[in-house]
């Protein structure tokens, strides 16, 4: 028998991205049209995200595919025919055209004050709504870009870093880094990862060291931690950030850099990633001396946002490549795998999971927005410093895990290369990791709760309290329990809290409980999100029915009372279904916060107004976060024979 006679698998294709998810689109149209954007303006913004969804579908796609090969993987040529050390990195040419496209579509200028947003035209026309715009395509682009978004995503933070740090010198790199002009736009890299080894912004230094992960080598700068104080007590506190570019424009020749050799990598494979020498490396100082990783947490934040918009839109892709798989594959007794409930309950909890993602993803890309636009009020950027490193992690981990349900679902063809599920999962492994693991997240969340003296996390719970009080009568009385039970998961979460012992904590290095809160802290941000959409779509306060079913390209009003029927379905199942695992999540942080005596702590009701006030535990936090994790980027000014890792030693003169 031939294999074409028979039985044949039909091939599936998923289209537009904003034409086939409803819910992506009421998402962001809640939250434009809830915080004060004008509904022209959001028409106009919807026709721009439709047609770039259809080219993120076709041509875009098509690129795509052109890198489905190992021959397009990146390869160093360290020599060249005479012997010369060249170090010649040459990839791919689909990772070629697309990193042309995410320029010539102002990935990264859409979010800034540039004659380059011409989509929605930036943040001097859209203010907070800029960041939320451009992230609605950052989600639509990642599935389609081979990665590209990760030199994206650092470009953008180095954008914001020299926007807010740079000297006018490093600002002009700006123009470059938001150039829609394929052949004039900029790269940038970000170099923090190594082994552990008074002057004025502008300075140069000479810098050498050994990078030991260095993410898309291909680039034209670099945003370089390095240590410029000898001591090495101080932690991170002797570190320095530098804009290093990486060639000479005129020689091409490597400023003081060379290439080790590449990272053999589970995934992002098409992703240039080195380990870099650095030898006489000339460096300018970014920022304040000493104050590094302070300067650098702009870029981070983006980045992670970015990392968790990877996660986003992957699931997105996974999923409606799962559905509409479902619709062609024929099941016993002549039905369809997506006619069968044991098939399609696996998928509707990757639903909810997605749902669940796109309220919390978009409301922090909001919150960005309106910090960089100088609209945020004190709580919101106190908000957006707690949830930034919470959200890239609960995202991250629950998308890789939700991935290998999605690939289940295709049953053997699933596991096939060429239907790219596998390429997805791997390329979602990263997220885990880029940007900082969720351990060590859980480590940024209790900094900031600790900085604040705890006013982050208690304004966060006070602010779901409000949210729940507000939500209209209708869907009070339809989701009473799970109402119920979120207001319980917030009073319980600060008794726990409440309860905690941080310096005995601190002393015993047993920082578990900084895990599990985490988790609780997003799964009551979901739970909230969840029902302030599902109000929205059943009681749309201030708004037409008509416009939203006009803006949203619905069906007509039935369709906007199904989409309304659904969302409350999905909080439901969230919460008291348990899918968000309110419950053990509690039980989980009890269990690693305990009393004097060495009890769980009881989850009984408390105030959530009173932690935080028990006095600053930041030196204990310091004192923990040395224990737990390792010294970033850590160049140092010590004699060459005593350095271990890399190190800075500043010019002496300038260069």
């Amino acid at each position: 028998m031939r294999a074409e006679e028979g039985f044949q698998f039909q091939p599936f294709r998923v289209g537009n991205p904003w034409g086939e998810d409803a819910a992506l689109r009421l998402t962001i149209l809640r939250l434009m049209l809830t915080n004060g954007l004008d509904a022209p303006t959001v028409s106009r913004l919807f026709e721009s995200l439709h047609s770039f969804g259809a080219r993120c579908a076709g041509p875009y796609a098509d690129i795509a595919a052109t890198l489905d090969n190992p021959t397009q993987e990146p390869t160093l040529v360290q020599y060249d025919a005479w012997g010369r050390r060249v170090d010649r990195l040459v990839t791919g040419q689909g990772w070629q055209r697309l990193k042309a496209v995410a320029a010539a579509e102002g990935i990264v200028a859409e979010s800034y004050d540039t004659e380059n947003a011409r989509q929605g035209q930036g943040r001097a026309r859209l203010g907070q709504f800029a960041r939320l715009f451009a992230f609605a395509r950052i989600v639509m682009f990642g599935p389609v870009s081979k990665v590209v978004l990760c030199p994206v995503s650092m470009s953008d933070g180095a954008v914001r870093v020299l926007e807010l740090h740079g000297t006018p010198a490093q600002r002009a790199f700006i123009p470059r880094l938001c150039s829609i002009d394929p052949h004039l736009n900029y790269t940038a890299g970000q170099w923090m990862t190594e082994r552990p080894g008074g002057s004025d912004k502008g300075d140069k230094f000479v810098i050498d060291g050994f990078k030991w992960f260095s993410s898309a080598t291909d680039g034209d700068i670099a945003l370089a931690l390095a240590r410029t104080d000898p001591d090495v007590s101080k932690g991170t506190r002797g570190m320095s950030l530098f804009l290093i570019k990486i060639r000479d424009d005129e020689t091409g020749k490597l400023n003081g850099i060379r290439v080790h050799r590449l990272k053999r990598k589970l995934g992002t494979k098409y992703l240039p990633t080195a380990e870099l020498e650095l030898n006489g490396c000339i460096g300018e100082l970014v920022g304040e001396l000493g104050r590094g990783v302070a300067t650098i947490s702009s870029v981070l934040n983006i980045t992670r946002l970015y990392s968790a918009s990877g996660a986003v839109g992957g699931l997105s892709w996974g999923l409606r490549s799962a559905t509409a798989y479902a619709q062609t594959r024929p099941a016993l007794g002549g039905s369809q795998l997506s006619q069968l409930p044991l098939h399609t309950d696996q998928l509707l909890k990757v639903t909810v999971l997605y749902r669940t993602f796109l309220q919390v993803f978009f409301s922090n890309a909001l919150l960005m927005g309106a910090s960089e636009s100088g609209e945020a009020t004190d709580r919101q950027k106190m908000r957006l410093r707690l949830l930034t490193p919470a959200l890239k992690a609960f995202i991250a981990t629950r998308a890789s895990e939700a991935y290998l349900t999605l690939i289940e679902s295709f049953g053997g063809q699933g596991y096939m290369e060429e239907v790219g599920m596998g390429e997805m999962l791997r390329d979602l492994t990263v997220e885990r990791i880029w940007e900082g693991t969720p351990a060590v997240l859980s480590l940024d969340v209790l900094r900031v709760v600790t900085q604040s003296k705890g006013r982050a996390l208690r304004e966060f719970l006070e602010d779901a309290v409000a949210a729940l009080s507000s939500l209209p009568a209708g869907i009070r009385q339809r989701l009473s329990k799970d109402i119920e039970q979120v207001s319980d998961a917030v009073a319980k979460t600060a008794g726990v809290v409440q309860s905690l012992d941080l310096a005995r904590h601190m002393s015993s290095n047993d920082l578990r409980f900084t895990r599990p809160l985490l988790d609780v802290v997003m799964a009551i941000n979901a739970s909230v999100g969840l029902l302030e959409h599902a109000a929205w779509l059943s009681e749309p306060a201030s708004v037409d029915p008509l416009d939203i079913v006009r803006l949203a390209r619905l069906g007509g009003r039935d369709d906007l009372s199904a989409q309304a029927a659904q969302q409350e379905e999905m909080a439901r199942l969230w919460i008291s279904g348990g899918h968000g695992d309110l419950a053990r999540l509690l039980d989980q942080l009890a269990s690693t916060v305990q009393d004097d005596a060495g009890k769980t702590v009881r989850l009984a009701s408390s105030s959530v107004y009173s932690w935080g006030e028990r006095g600053n535990a930041d030196a204990g936090v310091a004192a923990a976060e040395s224990k737990s994790t390792s010294t970033p980027a850590a160049s140092r000014t010590v004699p060459l024979e005593q350095a271990g890792g890399a190190y800075a030693l500043k010019a002496k003169s300038r260069l």
